[in-house]
């Protein structure tokens, strides 16, 4: 099946998923993976997006991004990706693809639902057992959303509160903490298919706006109990 166009005449928060070439694991030492938060950093400087969460693993990275045009991202991903890739193959001295194929992005609604994301994201290493909190892991943004310095910071936490729709920082550092000893406690964290795949990831009656605007031929799934369901847009066949 062809692939489908992007459209990113649309800006919001994105959830920017991007896996290395044939699942190797070519970010498995911390100097690659400590290379690309440089690079990422420096992104944030070139180009008009906002980082808001982010989770580099060994073989596939993780990005949470604000955007005021979807374009953006594409633009700041071909810098950072490609910067990447050259600097392993030449230190690999090694020749070929770094990166599977094109990255994947699901738009994700602001509030309950970025907040769900968010999480999805910092509990990567702990799903995969590397770790027992997200906190262990070196290369997540989480991190930053504990620290005061400015100088290297690539979350953008005014962004962050905006698109959670919280106040302040104390009150979202506290929400945090609370939630995810509530994660680990009862081992909430497994793997969801759809904060990766999906078109978007939202409310009915905000996934219901989103294609009309799109005009995107898509079908509405929804998982979950009632309580804590889920709903998220998928291409039709």
């Amino acid at each position: 099946m062809p692939r489908r166009k992007r459209d990113w005449s649309l800006g919001g928060v994105y959830h920017i998923t991007h896996r290395c070439h044939e699942k190797n694991f070519l970010l498995k030492f911390a100097k690659y993976r400590d290379l690309y938060l440089d690079y990422l950093h420096e992104a944030t400087k070139k180009f008009r997006l906002k980082i808001l969460d982010y989770a580099i693993t060994s073989n596939h990275v993780h990005l949470l991004v604000y955007v005021s045009k979807g374009a953006e991202i594409s633009k700041a991903l071909q810098y950072v990706h490609g910067r990447i890739a050259q600097a392993y193959n030449s230190g690999k001295k090694r020749e070929g693809a770094f990166w599977k194929d094109r990255f994947h992005a699901t738009r994700i609604q602001e509030g309950e639902h970025f907040g769900k994301c968010l999480f999805y994201i910092d509990m990567n290493m702990v799903r995969a057992g590397v770790v027992e909190s997200p906190m262990e892991w070196a290369h997540n943004g989480c991190h930053e959303f504990f620290y005061e310095k400015e100088r290297k910071r690539i979350v953008n936490m005014e962004y962050l509160l905006k698109a959670l729709r919280i106040k302040s920082l104390e009150e979202f550092r506290k929400w945090y903490k609370n939630t995810l000893r509530e994660k680990l406690r009862n081992r909430k964290y497994a793997r969801e298919a759809f904060w990766s795949r999906a078109f978007a990831v939202g409310d009915v009656e905000w996934l219901s706006a989103l294609t009309l605007k799109t005009g995107v031929r898509l079908k509405l799934q929804q998982t979950g109990t009632k309580k804590g369901q889920i709903s998220f847009l998928i291409g039709k066949n």
